[in-house]
């Protein structure tokens, strides 16, 4: 059996959805235990297109409420 292909929207979407609950953004182990198994470039990217999103420019978190 073939194991779950991720995307770098996956780790995005998964990102996004505990932020909006939690208030955190997952560590890069829990990423990592989330996505076992996931390309380290496509785990970054997903990475990247979520802080692109929610960080503004000086590393703070935007008001996305």
């Amino acid at each position: 059996m073939m194991g779950k292909i991720w995307s770098c929207w996956s780790v995005y979407e998964y990102m996004k959805i505990c932020f909006m609950n939690s208030g955190q953004v997952p560590t890069h182990d829990e990423l990592e235990t989330k996505f076992k198994g996931i390309d380290a470039s496509v785990l970054l990217e997903g990475i990247a297109e979520f802080e692109s999103v929610i960080c503004d420019r000086s590393g703070g978190v935007q008001n996305v409420g």
